[in-house]
């Protein structure tokens, strides 16, 4: 990152040199999940199984104010699982930084700001730009990033290295540029540009598993507010650029709709519509299934990260309430229909779980059924869990076994 350290150095000599501000805040959380299913997954017999698992998160944080307009963040992280390691005895290193990065507020006298290290990037309802926190490791991006401030918007522009290569040719970038105005009261209105360029020809054509670069260009806008009791919000994207060779022509949208009913649990009745784009013909030399980057599937399409937003259709209706203050009781209902029919069922990996060339299984993936409740214990512990159905239809029953499943899951959360 040479680009990120010369930047870094202009920050530092435009902030002036006021008194020197002194501030070192700690911190700290620890999340421990258990998951348990009666299915592992439907990509082969073996796995066609039942599975539970018990991870941990633990996150330190250190954040310091040297200097006016100055600040410094670490973030160390330790993510296990549950006998993931050969045993009790030995200590694997699964400890990483996380965050690391210093923040220059106000370059050069303007309404600036300059962020260089490893960072999370989180956008709109995290469709496309997540730091994917349910992981137990999640998500984060080594590079730079300038965030301009006006009275009613904020603009950033990101450059990121995913990945790093022996030839600066072969890296694979993300970068972007992403704006959001606030000038009407509880609405706002996005518009971005995500660029990739990943040049470790790993990239593979669907079907007949050509390999090369990846250079691919997503430009949308979305729209969220709330007049009332009414809530909403809109999202569209447009994916144009090449894969392994050849064109990419995708799009995806979104749309929700929610009412808040008066009363003691404050009852709230809502609806999700999703679609992305998929490929008519995946033996061609077009690529016309959506790529959602790095999304937040679980929170969308499911909870049992069965399907994701790439050539599908994705229906969500979800009830609501606060029977108390800060505890939520949540029932969804989702329905999956493949665009595509002789495209994949793509889960929220966004992984191929099956295909059909043909296209004679049909686009009925299955409906989903989520019961969940947030709950906060003492004011630092909160307490979620929650139970999931999914009711297996025509295409998996055709081409992935065909069972239903069942998921649970507990997670406690203290922070300090």
């Amino acid at each position: 990152m040479i680009l990120g350290e010369i930047v870094l150095l202009l920050g530092l000599s435009a902030v002036a040199q006021p008194a020197a501000v002194k501030e070192i805040t700690f911190g700290g959380q620890l999340r421990s999940q258990y998951e348990a299913t009666n299915l592992e997954a439907y990509t082969s017999i073996p796995t066609r199984r039942g599975k539970d698992s018990l991870s941990l998160r633990t996150r330190l944080w250190m954040q310091a104010k040297p200097a006016a307009g100055m600040t410094a963040y670490i973030q160390l992280q330790d993510s296990r699982v549950a006998g993931q390691e050969t045993s009790v005895a030995t200590n694997d290193n699964l400890t990483d930084l996380h965050q690391g990065h210093l923040t220059v507020a106000d370059l050069f006298g303007k309404p600036v700001d300059l962020t260089v290290g490893r960072m999370e990037l989180k956008y709109g309802d995290q469709r496309l730009v997540s730091p994917l926190d349910w992981s137990v490791v999640g998500r984060a991006w080594d590079g730079l990033l300038l965030r301009g401030r006006l009275p009613s918007a904020t603009v950033d522009a990101f450059v990121t290295n995913v990945k790093e290569a022996a030839s600066a040719r072969r890296d694979q970038n993300f970068w972007g540029v992403y704006g959001t105005c606030r000038a009407v009261a509880d609405h706002e209105l996005d518009a971005y540009l995500f660029g990739r360029d990943f040049g470790n020809e790993g990239q593979v054509s669907e079907v007949r598993a050509d390999k090369g670069n990846l250079s691919d260009r997503t430009l949308g806008a979305r729209a969220k507010g709330k007049a009332g009791a009414a809530d909403y919000s809109a999202e569209a994207a447009w994916q144009v650029g090449r894969k392994a060779g050849m064109p990419v022509r995708a799009w995806a949208g979104a749309v929700t709709g929610g009412w808040t009913f008066d009363g003691g649990w404050k009852p709230r009745l809502g609806a999700e519509y999703d679609y992305a784009s998929g490929d008519t013909d995946p033996a061609d030399d077009k690529v016309q299934s959506f790529d959602p980057l790095f999304p937040f599937g679980h929170a969308l399409q499911g909870y049992q990260d069965v399907f994701s937003w790439k050539n599908g259709h994705a229906l969500k209706l979800s009830a609501s309430g606060t029977p108390s203050p800060g505890t939520t009781v949540a029932l969804d209902y989702h329905y999956f229909r493949t665009a595509q029919a002789r495209d994949a069922w793509y889960n929220a990996a966004m992984g191929a779980v099956a295909r059909d060339n043909a296209g004679l299984s049909g686009n009925e993936v299955g409906h989903e059924v989520d019961f969940h409740v947030r709950t906060p214990v003492r004011g630092a512990l909160k307490l979620w869990f929650g139970v999931s159905h999914f009711f297996a239809s025509s295409f998996v029953r055709a081409k992935a076994g065909g069972k239903d499943r069942d998921w649970a899951f507990l997670q406690a959360t203290l922070d300090f």
